[in-house]
């Protein structure tokens, strides 16, 4: 009798522990939620420049018969002023793909507004005004394949991979501290990070079979704490060298809820 208690509770415990390799991760995002991040980029002229953009989860809207969150992007200048454009993605709640984007600014005096469906979705490591979400899930230690797969998505069908998993601390924390700046500090996790690697592979040039292959890559930090990534590096890998080009760097400084 008591062995076949130890054999039920060892049992009871092993169906209770969760499973690393099911183990799944994606960000808790409610209405009013908002955040500022900063990047670091190249200018027109060259230059490496700071823009701050604010995010605003303003509502959540049905987009077909799947609920969307609404999520505005505006440029924050230094006097915290917005920019009266805004680019909104229609970001599903379930599978977290961006399946319409509006973008709405003022022209000689009349406010007009774009609108493109993207009833497939949009995801990966894309240049361009896009969220850039992972493929959310994220199922960290279950990585078995790291292969490029052909994927398709609203615009086009790409070469694509994602590795994730729990970030190492000492690289989370130096990577947060190259953000740091005068007056200006970056947020820090209080709990787990986890980390994404997404690729995109694919020939740049007139011809797709000869011209040149690229691979543009987006590493993001993500945590349980905040509602947007504490980080991303956006790269470029071009040439037989596989040279290394940064396109963009930014940070998550600053976070918080208003009440509708």
């Amino acid at each position: 009798m008591r062995l076949t208690r130890i054999i039920l509770t060892a049992l009871a415990v092993a169906v209770c522990m969760p499973s690393v390799g099911s183990a799944q991760y994606a960000p808790k995002w409610h209405v009013g939620d908002w955040w500022v991040i900063k990047t670091w980029h190249k200018s027109m002229s060259g230059e490496w420049v700071w823009d701050h953009m604010r995010y605003d989860i303003a509502d959540a809207e049905k987009v077909g018969n799947r609920e969307c969150f609404v999520l505005e992007t505006r440029f924050q200048g230094l006097t915290d002023s917005l920019s009266s454009t805004k680019i909104v993605h229609y970001v599903r709640t379930d599978d977290w793909l961006v399946v319409r984007q509006m973008l709405t600014c003022t022209y000689q005096g009349v406010l007009r507004s774009d609108k493109l469906d993207r009833p497939l979705g949009l995801f990966g490591p894309f240049r361009g005004g896009e969220s850039r979400l992972p493929r959310f899930p994220l199922k960290p230690g279950d990585n078995g394949d790291t292969t490029f797969r052909l994927t398709v998505r609203d615009d086009c069908a790409a070469m694509l991979r994602e590795i994730s998993g729990v970030a190492d601390s000492q690289k989370v924390n130096r990577l947060l501290a190259e953000g740091d700046t005068a007056g200006e500090r970056v947020m820090r996790p209080s709990g787990v990070v986890y980390q994404v690697r997404e690729e995109l592979k694919g020939n740049v040039g007139s011809d797709p079979l000869l011209g040149e292959e690229e691979i543009t890559q987006s590493l993001q930090l993500w945590c349980d704490d905040q509602p947007w990534r504490l980080y991303e590096e956006l790269v470029n890998y071009h040439g037989a060298a596989r040279i290394r080009d940064v396109i963009e760097r930014s940070w998550l400084v600053a976070s918080g809820h208003r009440e509708r």
